[in-house]
């Protein structure tokens, strides 16, 4: 098996899991609010997770909403910086990659369903997260 291979199976692997935690739900639970990464599938048994949205993100040198979009592009809202994104592996972990723009590129690795988290630099950390899992005030971590 090449890399890639590795890859993709790292990846069926998660996603896997990620079916496993959620467990079954009946047809009145499967209505989901999408904006927390869950949307509800007609005659599906699961829910399904999705990393599409809005992240509260904090950098060490910002604190931003980031929407990922469908196309692979990603936004900021109060700053309007931009990005390409994609989901790939390391070691059976999703893993988040960020291409700035204007940045260079940021690696996230996740921590759960609803939290992304990596290192920049050496002491500081940016962290992604939505729904409950979100800090109302990101400085109080």
């Amino acid at each position: 098996m090449n890399r890639l291979h590795l890859t993709l199976a790292a990846l069926a692997v998660s996603a896997c899991c990620l079916v496993a935690q959620t467990g079954a739900v009946n047809a009145s639970e499967a209505k989901v609010s999408p904006r927390h990464g869950q949307v509800a599938v007609d005659g599906d048994v699961y829910t399904r997770w999705t990393i599409l949205g809005d992240w509260r993100v904090t950098h060490p040198h910002w604190t931003d909403i980031l929407t990922l979009h469908a196309d692979g592009t990603a936004t900021t809202a109060q700053q309007g910086t931009t990005a390409r994104w994609t989901l790939t592996a390391e070691g059976g972990t999703p893993l988040l990659v960020l291409r700035w723009d204007q940045y260079g590129t940021e690696s996230l690795a996740m921590v759960g369903p609803h939290h992304f988290r990596g290192q920049i630099g050496g002491h500081s950390n940016i962290d992604m997260r939505r729904g409950k899992e979100a800090p109302a005030d990101p400085k109080a971590e």
